[in-house]
């Protein structure tokens, strides 16, 4: 998937805490998440990189599912299974980061 193709891109960018400006996955939180946890590692978002306070009222604001959602589903390492951010990676980063009660979604934690 082109970055130009991700619904939720535009957000997802606002918020994003790679390092990397010229990452091509860099606002495609689905492709990080999945290219990180397929080498056995965690993806670089939340660990060790503050929350801007300006993002944090972008929880919640993906403007739709993405065409990789079903595929989202697959890989994804939640066992919440009545999770609402399930398939939608962007959400669930958006929701956890930054998050004093469940700070880590379930693709960082150890």
């Amino acid at each position: 998937m082109a970055a130009v193709e991700c619904p939720n891109r535009e957000v997802n960018l606002q918020m994003c805490p790679c390092t990397v400006e010229d990452c091509e996955q860099r606002g495609i939180c689905c492709l990080c998440v999945q290219s990180h946890v397929s080498k056995g590692q965690k993806p670089a978002c939340m660990r060790d990189v503050e929350r801007p306070p300006d993002t944090r009222n972008l929880r919640g604001t993906a403007t739709g599912k993405c065409d990789r959602y079903d595929e989202n589903l697959d890989f994804c390492p939640c066992d919440y299974e009545p999770c609402s951010n399930r398939g939608t990676c962007c959400d669930c980063i958006r929701n956890h980061w930054g998050n004093a009660t469940y700070p880590a979604s379930a693709c960082m934690r150890a």
